[in-house]
């Protein structure tokens, strides 16, 4: 005690007033709590429980506004404060130790109940819910199904972990025909006679039967139970397709070969609905060929005479596409082969020789080459001078350029026409310091080179390599007029 009151009277750091009052608050808070609900007294559902859970689970302040409550793993013994709460549609109240359904009286508008890991005996006080779908008992003390006829929309119920026993304990399902999901597992069935109320139940698709022992005391469980619920959609842990209904039924009627006999028909069918729809893809293909081979034959048809050779080849390889799916010989195939490769070998001999005749008539004139980068001298000239009078001078080859006239190919031959442009304009002396002008001038005009081949081209030059000189330094369109007709060399390449 002495040291006690040593330790108090010594100073010490002082504490905010403000966080003692806090703490006190808390304090006081907590006394509250445990004289409201009391040192191991029975838990309530209590009016001011509520409004803090729903503070908690962010509901409406007023009760009738809202439509679930969640009221699960709290301990409560009793099922009661619900009056206010009409609008519920689903209530959780699982994980309690409640014995006895009651306290929904005014919850006429409730749809799911989950009832399940209470303490439950006796299915009752559900007869104002009228509107109940959902009922969750599982993991409860029942002995036997009653009032649940009271529930005409009622379509699943579970009651897992129960003590279910024989068929008079399910026998109250046929009241409810409009169950659809039944749970029965890990109950006490071993009466095999719960078949006959199961199959009874004309809208029942999901059933769980796991965990009895009624499933050892039925044979061949699974064929059974599915061929006396014709409903039967799922049965324990998988589904009942179509295929394996067929089954049972077969089985049913005839036994083990009988269903043998049935599975082999479903494979049968199933491999022919597969050819089926292979043929079908088949005769697609084939269908639309025709609509191929009809466009190229009419492009074929209406422009053959326009058509490039690049068009032709294009049209051909697509009719020999289209016709691919239908049969051919060896010999037809061997024909067709050798006709493309004579075309093309023809069509590359033809390019090839055009490019000789072209490389030769520039191989035999290189003094010309030479003679008419050097401007002509004035006696040269006076001998080139034309008569006045004369309009054409037949030369079978290119002699240089006259004054006033065009080198080309006319209705008197090829030779020296008079320039009908140029006609009247005054004599030029300067022919000589501008020579590019004036070998322009003896050349055949741009137009008459565009669209002549090669040959044209090479007879109209006559092979003199001074006019393609001139073309190449004054006129453009002329100088790629030449310079076309002597591309081919990777044509060449792919003769060889």
């Amino acid at each position: 005690h002495v040291l006690a009151l040593a330790k108090s009277s010594s100073p010490g750091p002082k504490r905010p007033r403000r966080s003692r009052q806090s703490a006190m608050a808390r304090a006081r808070d907590v006394v509250d709590d445990e004289q409201e609900e009391g040192w191991g007294a029975t838990k309530r559902i209590t009016p001011a429980l509520l409004k803090k859970l729903s503070k908690e689970q962010e509901l409406y302040t007023t009760p009738e506004l809202n439509d679930k409550l969640y009221l699960h793993y709290r301990g409560f013994e009793r099922i009661e404060g619900l009056e206010k709460w009409t609008g519920l549609k689903a209530l959780w109240l699982e994980g309690n130790g409640f014995g006895k359904i009651e306290g929904l009286g005014e919850l006429t508008n409730l749809r799911c109940l989950y009832l399940h890991q209470n303490c439950i005996r006796k299915i009752e006080g559900l007869q104002v819910c009228s509107k109940l779908a959902t009922v969750q008992l599982s993991n409860n003390r029942i002995k036997t199904l009653e009032n649940l006829s009271v529930l005409p929309y009622l379509s699943t119920l579970q009651l897992a972990n129960n003590i279910l026993k024989d068929a008079d304990d399910l026998r109250h399902l046929l009241a409810c025909p409009n169950i659809s999901v039944l749970d029965l597992q890990n109950n006490q069935l071993d009466d095999a006679d719960i078949l006959d109320v199961l199959a009874a139940m004309p809208n029942l698709a999901v059933l769980q039967l796991q965990g009895n022992d009624v499933i050892s005391k039925i044979p061949s469980y699974r064929r059974t139970v599915i061929s006396r619920c014709k409903s039967l959609m799922y049965l324990d842990d998988r589904p009942v397709f179509e295929e394996e209904r067929l089954a049972v039924a077969a089985w049913a009627v005839g036994g083990l070969p009988a269903e043998r006999e049935e599975r082999r028909r479903q494979r049968e069918e199933k491999e022919k609905a597969h050819r089926r729809n292979l043929d079908a893809m088949k005769h697609l293909m084939r269908r639309g060929a025709p609509d191929v081979v009809d466009r190229t034959d009419a492009a074929a048809n209406g422009g053959d005479e326009s058509m490039d050779e690049g068009t032709k080849e294009r049209s051909a390889c697509g009719r020999g596409n289209a016709t691919r799916s239908e049969p051919r010989t060896e010999q037809a195939l061997y024909s067709s082969a050798l006709k493309a490769l004579e075309a093309k070998r023809a069509a590359l001999l033809q390019k090839k020789a055009e490019a000789k005749a072209v490389q030769g008539h520039f191989d035999d004139a290189p003094e010309m080459v030479s003679s008419s980068k050097q401007p002509p001298s004035e006696q040269q000239q006076a001998q080139q001078q034309p008569p006045a009078n004369l309009e054409f001078i037949p030369s079978a080859n290119f002699a240089g350029c006259k004054q006033g006239f065009v080198f080309q190919a006319g209705p008197s031959g090829i030779g020296y026409y008079i320039d009908q442009k140029a006609k009247g304009s005054p004599p030029s002396n300067t022919m000589a310091a501008h020579g590019s002008t004036a070998s322009a001038s003896c050349l055949p005009p741009a137009a008459h080179f565009h669209g002549a081949a090669s040959a044209q081209i090479v007879e109209q030059i006559s092979g003199n390599v001074a006019a393609v000189d001139c073309v190449a330094q004054g006129c453009g369109d002329d100088g790629a007029a030449m310079a076309a007709a002597t591309v081919g060399s990777e044509d060449l390449d792919e003769l060889d």
